[in-house]
C-alpha cells in the first residue's frame, strides 16, 4: 500500500504535468482524511490559490495558520489580502511575519506601501527610510518615498526621491509610472505623456502602464484614446475586470451608455468591486432606474479613498446597515458625506427620515447646521450635530444602534422620479433675505447675476474649474451687475480682470463665502441667476431652488447628479445644465444667459 507522502508526492507530479484539476481533486480527497498533515494541507492550499480558487484557499492557510503557525502560508495570505485591498488583515500578517524574521525587506517593502495606501504617509516614509538605511539603492523604497510625498502634495520632494531612483534604474516602469502621475498632478501634460510613454516602450505589455496612460487620456477628455489602450491592455489580459469597470467609464463618458454598462456587468461576474459597483450605480442613475442603482450605489463605502479618508469608519463599520430595514426603535446615525456639496445634495432626504423615525441624529458639517434647522424645521433642532460627535467617540457611538452614510438614504426614499423634491428644500429667514436685499440696494441694473468659476479641494477640482475670463464677453454685458460668489484666494483675479477691461465684478466683502452659509444663502436668493461650476455653492443654489446655469466638467460622467440625459437634474429643478464648450462659442453663451434671465 503506498504511504500518505507518496501520494501527495505523485499527486503534486499529476499537478505540475499539467492536469491540474484533477490532481487537485486526488488531494482535496484525501485531505479530509488527513487533516493533521501540515505539508497535504499546504500543497493543497497553494493549489486552490493556483486555479483562482482564492476563498478555499484563503480558508485553507487560515487553517494552516492556526493549527499550524505556518509561515509560508502567513506569506501567501497576506499577499492575497494585499492584492484584495484588505490592508487591515493584512499588516497583521506582516508584523507577525516581521516579528519572526526580522530581515525580508521585500515585507518591510509591502508594510511601508500598506501604510501609503491606508494614507499613512509618515509610518510609510519612516519605513521606507529604514530600508534605505541598509540598502540605499532600493528602488521600490525611493519610488514609495516620492509617492508619499506627492500625495501629501510635496512636489518637489518627490521628484527628488523619483528621479533619485530612476537614476538608479532608468527602465523602472513603477518609477516611471510614479513621475508620470506627478508631472500630471502639476499640470505638465505633456511630460506626463512622455513618461507614460517611456515606461510602455520598455514593457509594452506592462499592465499597470496601459491602465494608467488609458487614465491619463480619459483624464484630459480623450476617452476614445483612452479605449483604445485599455482594449489593448484586454489583448493582454483578457476579461481582466479592473481594465473592464474602466473600459465602462471610457464609454460612459462618451454617453455610450449601452456598451457602459456591457462592460461593467461583464467587470462584475468576474469581482465584484466596489469601483464598478459605483460605476453601474451611476448608469443607472443616469437612466433614472433608481432602485437598480442604489443596489450598487453603496459600493462607494467601500473604495480605498472612501475608508481611508474617513476617520470613522472602522468605528462605525459594525454598525452600517448595508440595505437593511431600519429599525423604527432603535438610534439612527446618519454621518454626512465626504463634501460639503454632497452632504446639501443628500440633505434633500433629510425631512423623509426625520419625518418617517423619531430616534434621528445627523452629523453635519457645522457650517451648516443652522442652514438645516432653519430649513427642516426648530422641533429637529437636536437632530442635527456636529460631525465626529458620535462617528469619532467610540464611547458615545455605544449609544447607537444602527448607521447610514447620507448617500445611502436613497436606497430608502428614492426609488422613483416622483420621490424627488420637486421644488427648493433648503430656507433661508425672510428678514435675512430682507436684510441683503437691501444692502444691494445700490446696484440697480436690470439684472443680478452671480458667477463661481472654481472648485476646490478636490481630486476632480481641475476638472471642474474655469478661467475667469471665459466669462469675459458676457461680464461686458452693460444691463447687468455681476456678483463674485467664488470662495476662496481670488482677489487678485478679480482686481486684474476689473483693471484691465474697465469692469465692476462686484465683491461683497462682509460675505464670508467659504463659512457663512446662511449669508451666502441669502445672497442667492436675491439673484436673477447664478452662473457657476460645479462646487458646493452650485448645491447651495439648487437646494435654495435658485435659477442657475451649471457648467458641466468636462468629464462630467464622474459626477452622477450631473450627468443626465437631458439639460435638467432630478436632484435640483432649478438647474439647467449645460456642456463646457458651450462658454467657448462667446455669442451663443451671452444669448442663452439671455434667454434664461427674460
Amino acid at each position: 500500500m503506498t504511504d500518505i507522502a507518496s501520494q501527495i508526492n505523485n499527486i503534486l507530479n499529476e499537478y505540475l504535468e499539467g492536469d491540474k484539476q484533477k490532481a487537485y481533486l486526488k488531494l482535496k480527497r484525501i485531505s479530509k482524511n488527513y487533516p493533521s498533515n501540515e505539508k497535504l494541507q499546504f500543497n493543497l492550499a497553494f493549489m486552490e490559490q493556483d486555479q483562482g480558487k482564492i476563498e478555499e484557499a484563503k480558508n485553507s492557510y487560515a487553517y494552516l495558520i492556526k493549527n499550524f503557525n505556518n509561515f509560508n502560508s502567513k506569506l501567501n495570505l497576506y499577499n492575497i489580502l494585499l492584492r484584495e485591498k484588505n490592508f487591515l488583515e493584512s499588516l497583521d500578517l506582516v508584523d507577525n511575519i516581521l516579528e519572526t524574521k526580522k530581515d525580508l525587506i521585500n515585507v518591510w517593502i509591502d508594510k511601508a506601501y500598506i501604510h501609503y495606501r491606508m494614507k499613512q504617509y509618515s509610518e510609510s516614509k519612516k519605513i521606507c527610510n529604514l530600508i534605505l538605511t541598509k540598502i540605499n539603492n532600493n528602488t521600490k523604497a525611493l519610488n514609495l518615498i516620492g509617492l508619499c510625498y506627492f500625495k501629501e502634495k510635496k512636489y518637489e520632494e518627490s521628484f527628488k526621491y523619483l528621479f533619485k531612483g530612476l537614476s538608479i534604474d532608468e527602465k523602472d516602469i513603477s518609477i516611471l509610472n510614479s513621475i508620470a502621475a506627478v508631472y500630471y498632478e502639476t499640470r505638465d501634460l505633456k511630460k506626463s505623456e512622455e513618461f507614460y510613454l517611456k515606461a510602455l516602450s520598455y514593457e509594452p505589455d506592462s499592465y499597470r502602464t496601459l491602465n494608467n496612460i488609458a487614465g491619463y487620456y480619459l483624464e484630459i477628455n480623450k476617452s476614445k484614446k483612452a479605449i483604445l489602450f485599455y482594449e489593448k491592455a484586454l489583448s493582454f489580459f483578457e476579461n481582466e475586470p479592473t481594465i473592464l469597470d474602466n473600459l465602462s467609464k471610457a464609454y460612459f463618458s462618451l454617453n455610450q451608455d449601452d456598451l457602459a454598462k456591457k462592460f461593467c456587468k461583464q467587470s462584475i461576474k468576474i469581482k465584484n468591486s466596489p469601483s464598478t459597483q459605483k460605476s453601474l450605480s451611476h448608469i443607472y442613475l443616469k437612466e433614472e432606474n433608481f432602485k437598480k442603482a442604489w443596489e450598487y450605489f453603496d459600493g462607494r463605502i467601500y473604495e480605498d479613498n472612501f475608508i481611508y479618508g474617513n476617520k470613522s469608519y472602522n468605528f462605525i463599520k459594525d454598525k452600517l446597515l448595508n440595505k437593511k430595514k431600519i429599525d423604527h426603535k432603535k438610534t439612527l446615525l446618519i454621518i454626512r458625506e465626504q463634501g460639503v456639496g454632497d452632504e446639501i445634495l443628500y440633505s434633500n432626504m433629510y425631512r423623509d427620515v426625520l419625518e418617517k423615525y423619531e430616534n434621528v441624529l445627523i452629523e453635519s458639517d457645522k457650517r451648516l447646521i443652522d442652514l438645516f434647522i432653519g430649513s427642516f424645521g426648530q422641533k429637529y433642532k437636536n437632530s442635527f450635530i456636529k460631525f465626529g460627535s458620535f462617528s469619532k467617540n467610540q464611547k458615545k457611538l455605544k449609544d447607537i444602534d444602527q448607521v447610514l452614510y447620507a448617500g445611502s438614504l436613497g436606497y430608502y426614499f428614492r426609488n422613483n422620479i416622483i420621490n424627488f423634491p420637486s421644488n427648493s428644500y433648503l430656507k433661508v429667514d425672510k428678514i435675512l433675505i430682507n436684510k441683503t436685499k437691501n444692502e444691494l440696494s445700490n446696484f440697480k441694473k436690470k439684472y443680478r447675476v452671480g458667477i463661481s468659476w472654481k472648485s476646490m479641494n478636490n481630486d476632480y477640482a481641475e476638472q471642474k474649474s474655469l478661467s475667469l475670463d471665459k466669462f469675459l464677453p458676457l461680464l461686458k454685458m452693460k444691463d447687468i451687475d455681476f456678483f463674485n460668489l467664488q470662495y476662496g484666494d481670488i482677489v487678485g483675479e478679480i482686481n486684474e480682470i476689473n483693471l484691465q477691461h474697465n469692469l465692476n465684478f462686484i465683491s461683497l466683502d462682509h460675505i464670508d463665502l467659504f463659512n457663512d452659509f446662511l449669508k451666502i444663502s441669502s445672497l442667492l436668493k436675491n439673484l436673477d441667476l447664478f452662473i457657476t461650476v460645479s462646487n458646493s455653492t452650485a448645491h447651495l443654489a439648487g437646494a435654495l431652488g435658485i435659477k442657475t446655469v451649471l457648467i458641466k466638467p468636462f468629464n462630467h460622467a464622474t459626477f452622477f447628479y450631473w450627468h443626465q440625459k437631458t439639460e435638467k437634474t432630478p436632484w435640483y429643478p432649478s438647474v439647467f445644465l449645460i456642456d463646457s464648450n458651450l462658454i467657448n462659442k462667446e455669442k451663443l453663451f451671452v444669448d442663452f444667459i439671455y434667454s434664461i434671465l427674460e
